[in-house]
This record gives structure tokens, sequence and C-alpha cells, in this order.
């Protein structure tokens, strides 16, 4: 599908949570059924801090999805310089609650969400499908933190870090609000299915972090995948300074689609399990 068969409805404000708008972004094929699954994406935030949502409009984040038929949203939250830890999930939920009220009366399909993210906005998308009461069916997290109260990498939590910055303290003081903003403390038998991405040579974000969430997830019964990015790191890519961009990105963008395909788009669900590769070099 070209991407001129595709509608985009920019700049639509969801919240305004302390008087600071939150806005987001609709990209869908210009015919769709209805109703139609929904995918949201959180980016833009990186390290928690101020970003950009813009960068869901690369071609292999929301247009892939958009050119296989989903209707997807960008949204921005609110960083750590505006509000400490839960008020970026509560942003998220407020934009899942904004899709299943349909203000704008879109083909969407209310009971068929799911939501992915890279990094911080991995981290959320983790939660936001984790918490009591979710109305996420289905879960995409690339390179994302599980385990605040576990350091590594660029999440330190005895000193000033992102991390801390995110709760408003260190371990010394906000060890529960760590544990609180934890996905895997949030893992349940009721889960929703999770496809979980991570290059193995992550310098920000342990690789780690995402084997301990897959081995958590599939002991407590839930679904779940692991496809382990060889060499790659935050970036997914063997230069750690390199863009983020290249095959790698388009191949994550192809086993997204795949997922969310079988897990939201129910017509698709009797060709059986998506069955996405444990792993794909960096590139």
């Amino acid at each position: 599908m070209p991407e001129t068969d595709l509608t985009l409805l920019p700049d639509i404000q969801y919240a305004s949570p302390d008087g600071i708008p939150l806005c987001l972004d609709v990209l869908m094929p210009k015919r769709l059924p209805n109703p139609t699954p929904a995918v949201l994406r959180i980016d833009g935030c990186p390290a928690w801090g101020p970003g950009d949502r813009s960068s869901a409009m690369l071609p292999f984040v929301n247009p892939a999805l958009a050119q296989a038929g989903f209707l997807t949203v960008a949204l921005s939250v609110r960083h750590s310089g505006q509000a400490t830890f839960p008020a970026q999930l509560h942003d998220v939920q407020a934009a899942v609650s904004w899709l299943r009220s349909n203000p704008l009366d879109l083909p969407v399909d209310t009971d068929h969400i799911g939501i992915w993210g890279q990094s911080a906005g991995g981290h959320l998308a983790a939660l936001a499908g984790l918490v009591p009461g979710s109305d996420v069916q289905a879960v995409v997290t690339i390179s994302g933190p599980s385990d605040l109260l576990q350091p590594g990498g660029a999440m330190q939590i005895d000193r000033p870090s992102p991390v801390t910055a995110l709760v408003g303290g260190d371990v010394s003081t906000h060890a529960e609000q760590l544990r609180a903003a934890s996905p895997i403390a949030q893992v349940t038998a009721d889960a929703p299915p999770f496809l979980i991405i991570h290059g193995t040579r992550d310098e920000t974000v342990p690789y780690e972090q995402s084997e301990r969430l897959h081995r958590a997830l599939l002991d407590a019964g839930a679904a779940a995948d692991l496809i382990a990015v060889d060499g790659g790191h935050h970036n997914l890519r063997p230069d750690p300074n390199a863009r983020y961009e290249g095959r790698t990105w388009y191949d994550v963008a192809g086993e997204a689609t795949r997922f969310f395909q079988y897990y939201l788009a129910s017509a698709t669900k009797c060709m059986g399990s998506p069955k996405p590769r444990s792993v794909m070099p960096a590139v």
C-alpha cells in the first residue's frame, strides 16, 4: 500500500493533566473495515525525558503497521521533568481510554488494541499491558527496561540518573516506587501476549532486562517470545553511534506486524502462531 493511501490526523489533544496538553497522531489506511484493530506507539521519550512523537512516522514504525491495515496512534506523554511516575503510565492509560471512547468516531475495534514502544517507550508499553484493568491485548517492547531495581548500563539507582529522575529519588528512599515502576513486578497469568526485542550488546539497558521479563512471563503462564538482536546495541545496530535506522529496524517492523496480526486481527489467528525468529542479526 503506497503512503498516499494513508490518512494522517495530527495533533489531536487527548488529555491535559495539570494543564499540560498531551497530543497524539492517528495514521491509518484511507479505506478501512469497521471495526479495525488499533496499535498505539510510545516513542520520543528518551530516558523518560522530553521527546518528539514524530519518530513514530519513520517508515518502519507506524507507517509499516498502517500499510498492513492497522489504525495506528503515536502519543506524547509527560516527561520526568514535568511529573514523576506514575504520571507517565496514567498518560498512556488516558490515551487508551481516549481511543476506546472514540470521540472522533474512528473505525476502531476497541476490543483489539495493541501497544508498542522502544526504550523508555517500551518500558511504558509493557507497564500499560501488565497493570490491573489493562485494556491492551498485545504488547511489543523493544530495548525496554523491565526491572528498575536491577542497575546496569545507564540504569543507575543509587545516584542521579534517568531512572531516579523518573521516580523522584534513589533506591535509598524510593525503592517502593522503583518496584512499582518495574514491569516485571506486575507480571501475572493474566498478562497479554508479549513480543520482546533487545540487542545483546545494549549499553544503555542491559539485554538481561528482557531475558528476565521473558522468563517471568513464561513462568506465569503467559504467551511471550524474545528475539535477540545479535550484536545489537541500544539502537539495535552493530555501531552504538549509528542512526536508528537500517535493515534491522525493518525486520523488527515485520515481526511486530506479524505479531499484531495474529493477536489482534482474528481473521489471521486461524493461520497459527506467528513463530518469530529467536535471533536476528544487527545490521
